[in-house]
């Protein structure tokens, strides 16, 4: 939208205008004395309208004498000698000459506005629906509620890592971390890893399945597909995600409030009361693993490029160039910005050189 409203903008007044409007410019209907190629347009979709090189009378000047001047006129009706057509002009300085227009086509750039009030909503209203569309589609992927603070809705199981997979439905795939329980069910932790960004170990190891049980339980028509979830390791990490709300559904019988399993945990490995865990575990930190962490090492050559390609695009806009070349270079980073979101989310994870995974 910023580049869009670049191009659609005026950059600055024209240097006629700018002597115009540092005289005193005022609009007025002025008559005609003479008129040239005269030229009809009959426009598909639009009203007709007529073009011409038109001489008007603006005004006396020092001398007594009156003065004209040459303007392009664009009007509804077919101008001729006598008739009046609205023009911008200086009465105190009537020699600088004019310009054909009224308020509505001409006032929005001769009082500063880089667009008329009509083109600034637009804009406005599309970058607010555009971040509205935006807001919903992270929060139905990737969820908006963070997992620093687990609540006392949440829920947890006992779960063992098989290692990375991919969640099908359909012709849709996620990539994920399949889980198992001790009821033999599987779960499908989303998260954009694979085989190469985890250690072997990591493979078999049992942690905590935590899962915001609110989102998704209601089994409503435009319920959220996925809810945020985090993987809690026994020695102290934890990694966030979204578990989708069908595998949180057939979990709900088996899960436990997430105090009573950090409770089963603290007990099982200091052997002290209940109480005692439960207060060790509320003062425990833990540490957040993010595999994609290293993103900046898996980021395409082509990305950076994109990257480029479009701050040099923005940079263009803010140049005095011809209108042609404002749209072309607005459009051109428009296509940029959506290949660079596309191949942005596309990453391919590099090994290290002894080979093994990170």
């Amino acid at each position: 939208m910023t580049l869009i409203a670049l191009a659609a903008g005026t950059p600055q007044r024209t240097e006629l205008m700018q002597r115009l409007h540092d005289a005193g410019a005022e609009f007025a209907n002025v008559r005609v004395e003479k008129v040239s190629d005269v030229q009809f347009h009959d426009p598909s979709k639009t009203a007709d309208y007529y073009t011409a090189t038109a001489v008007v009378r603006l005004g006396r000047g020092a001398t007594g004498r009156p003065l004209t001047a040459t303007v392009h006129t664009d009007t509804p009706d077919r101008p001729g000698p006598g008739s009046r057509v609205p023009v911008l002009y200086a009465p105190a300085q009537p020699h600088l000459g004019a310009l054909a227009g009224d308020e509505r086509s001409l006032g929005a750039v001769l009082h500063g506005n880089a667009m008329s009030a009509m083109g600034t909503w637009t804009c406005m209203s599309a970058w607010i629906l555009g971040m509205g569309l935006s807001v919903a589609v992270v929060s139905e992927r990737y969820g908006l509620r963070s997992f620093s603070r687990l609540g006392r809705t949440d829920k947890a199981v006992r779960a063992k890592i098989l290692g990375p997979d991919f969640w099908r439905e359909g012709s849709r795939k996620e990539q994920c971390l399949r889980m198992l329980t001790p009821s033999s069910r599987v779960a499908h932790f989303l998260i954009d890893v694979t085989d190469r960004d985890l250690p072997d170990s990591l493979n078999g190891q049992h942690l905590w399945l935590c899962w915001d049980a609110r989102r998704g339980a209601g089994g409503k028509r435009f319920s959220s597909k996925s809810t945020p979830a985090a993987l809690v390791s026994d020695d102290g990490w934890v990694m966030h995600g979204m578990l989708k709300c069908r595998d949180a559904k057939l979990l709900a019988d088996e899960g436990v409030p997430v105090e009573k399993a950090h409770v089963e945990t603290a007990g099982a490995k200091n052997t002290v009361p209940e109480e005692a865990a439960a207060e060790a575990q509320a003062t425990k930190t833990l540490r957040l693993w993010d595999p994609r962490s290293a993103w900046p090492l898996f980021i395409r050559p082509s990305v950076l490029a994109l990257a480029a390609l479009l701050v040099a695009c923005g940079a263009l806009l803010t140049c005095d160039i011809t209108v042609f070349w404002r749209w072309t270079t607005a459009i051109a980073g428009v296509v940029i910005g959506l290949a660079l979101a596309i191949l942005s989310t596309i990453h391919e994870p590099l090994l290290p050189p002894e080979g093994k995974a990170r």
